[in-house]
């Protein structure tokens, strides 16, 4: 019976609303339950899911067309992070400023400054901060805000621009932003 119904819990994916992507199924490296959750996004011009590495690194993992996420000078990434699993993040400004601390333990001579917020079409709101480092290093924008889903599910979303240059950088600013702009 309890192998039955893992059969039937790995074979379905759990789609709770059009914003948030949920799906359960065994680990390959642990043969534990893994959880994926993520951010569903509309495609921007240009720019493909790297299906593999979404699955790897539990993000929704965008790359420019013809590359992956390893080979590309510049990656979108976006995560949904259940708010259940971290509960000693009580807001999103917490959550934030635990991000930010994360970001600067990696490499403490980043410049971290605040940006103009974005929106998304449902016009939620997400705070924008830029980080850029001192020398070499990559350059990083990441957006963050909250989404409950039909059912009830809390989560922190987290979109991530990353590249390994600043022109990389400011070339796929406009990506990012629609991005944000198409999630609903």
């Amino acid at each position: 019976m309890r192998s039955i119904a893992l059969i039937i819990l790995l074979s379905m994916s759990f789609q709770a609303s059009a914003e948030i992507f949920r799906q359960a199924s065994v680990c390959n490296e642990s043969g534990q339950m893994c959880f994926y959750w993520w951010p569903k996004l509309q495609e921007v011009s240009g720019w493909s899911q790297d299906i593999q590495h979404s699955f790897h690194y539990k993000a929704n993992a965008q790359v420019p067309n013809g590359f992956t996420f390893v080979n590309a000078e510049t990656v979108i990434y976006a995560k949904a992070v259940y708010k259940l699993q971290r509960p000693e993040i009580k807001s999103i400004a917490q959550f934030i400023e635990q991000d930010k601390t994360d970001f600067l333990a990696k490499d403490p001579k980043l410049s971290v400054s605040e940006l103009e917020e974005l929106r998304d079409r449902a016009g939620r709101r997400f705070a924008a901060y830029r980080f850029h480092p001192e020398g070499s290093g990559n350059w990083e924008q990441a957006a963050y805000s909250e989404e409950k889903d039909k059912d009830g599910n809390e989560y922190f979303l987290v979109f991530v621009l990353s590249s390994r240059s600043e022109s990389g950088y400011n070339n796929s600013i406009n990506a990012f932003k629609q991005f944000i702009a198409s999630y609903e």
